[in-house]
């Protein structure tokens, strides 16, 4: 038990160590450059000289910024200074340097997301997008991106995400608030985090240490409240002995309905797909014809773009047994239409409204939106 105490003092001990080093040497992009100067003075050239020798990195940037390599160095020097100051300062100089740190680190969490939560209200963390934006197709854009674009485009998910980012900063800064804020904090960086390692936006070391931080803000005490708060029920009727078979089969029941359905929905689509084999974007290649694609929709929908508008023009379609293709406008009128497909050149051959098209499929899904990139440093 001793040695438990000790080993969970020391641990403590580093995490809030690194935190305070993280704080002050880390520079923020609002802090109007001063951290960024500070930490190059200290931290400059000793970073230059292992990402030149270790990383074989010579003309690299030295901005501390999040997700660069320079970042990473900085991150694995802190930790290293960490575990030396955590090894020779005292226990009870421990103590009194953990309740400055955890001071500093809750006005810090809460400055995060005051500022960022105010940024999200006022529409300059994510502004509407750009025209050069608006008028890029859909796939060429890459995640990042895309989701910030998409975000920038509704002000009410700003305001409603500013708002309670801000409203968990301000509770930060009271003390019979400041658990409560702390779980918000929690949830908050949480989520920020798993969007930028989904969408590959390049803050994710930055997101993930403020994570860590609020979980090392809520530690101990925070989380015998959390367990007091989930404690489980008392016993109900289903959990009597007599109903605890009958329980169990009735769970077992529901859930094999549930995968059976998921199943035979999966399935069903999978055939689909096989049978028809026409899922995704085809290139006009005549040349009178009004439409530049063809897109063969999963839920089979026949899509026409349009060359000058782009407008899109939809049809519900089928195959016949005799190999034409069948369209169902919006308006529910059928028509029946001559198709062909090459399987040797991925060609297709149709008729629509008095004219034969020619198409050629394309390989949509090496656009940069489809693309799984994952870059851990943007260096």
């Amino acid at each position: 038990m001793y040695n438990k105490s000790i080993i969970s003092g020391k641990s403590n001990l580093f995490s809030g160590v690194f935190f305070l080093q993280f704080i002050l040497f880390f520079p923020l992009n609002f802090s109007n450059y001063f951290q960024l100067k500070f930490t190059h003075f200290i931290f400059g050239d000793f970073t230059q000289f292992l990402l030149e020798y270790f990383l074989n990195k010579k003309n690299i940037r030295i901005d501390y910024s999040s997700d660069s390599c320079s970042m990473l160095v900085l991150i694995i020097i802190l930790l290293f200074t960490s575990s030396i100051f955590s090894a020779i300062i005292k226990k009870k100089q421990a103590e009194y340097l953990l309740l400055i740190i955890e001071y500093l680190c809750v006005f810090y969490i809460s400055i995060i997301l005051i500022k960022y939560g105010t940024d999200k209200i006022l529409i300059t963390q994510f502004p509407e997008p750009e025209s050069n934006i608006l008028f890029t197709r859909f796939g060429n854009l890459d995640k990042d991106i895309l989701f910030w674009s998409t975000i920038g485009i509704s002000k009410i998910y700003n305001l409603i995400i500013g708002s309670i980012e801000f409203l968990t900063g301000i509770l930060l800064l009271f003390k019979r608030s400041q658990f409560f804020g702390l779980l918000l904090a929690i949830i908050c960086f949480n989520q920020i985090f798993i969007i930028n390692v989904g969408f590959d936006i390049s803050v994710k070391f930055f997101s993930l240490i403020l994570l860590l931080m609020s979980i090392f803000l809520a530690r101990e005490n925070g989380w015998r409240l959390i367990l007091k708060i989930i404690r489980l029920p008392k016993k109900t009727f289903f959990d009597q002995a007599t109903f605890l078979p009958y329980n169990s089969f009735f769970k077992i029941l529901i859930l094999g309905i549930l995968v059976i359905k998921i199943g035979m929905l999966y399935f069903n689509n999978e055939n689909k797909k096989k049978s028809l084999n026409l899922t995704g974007a085809y290139h006009v290649t005549s040349s009178e014809s009004p439409y530049q694609y063809i897109f063969f929709h999963k839920d089979q929908y026949l899509i026409f773009m349009e060359e000058s508008s782009e407008k899109m023009i939809v049809f519900h379609y089928d195959i016949s047994a005799d190999n034409k293709i069948i369209l169902e406008d919006e308006q529910h009128h059928v028509s029946k239409h001559l198709f062909v497909k090459n399987k040797k050149d991925n060609t297709i051959i149709f008729s629509f409204n008095n004219q034969m098209i020619n198409a050629k499929a394309i390989n949509y899904r090496k656009m940069n939106a489809l693309q799984n990139q994952f870059h851990i440093f943007v260096d």
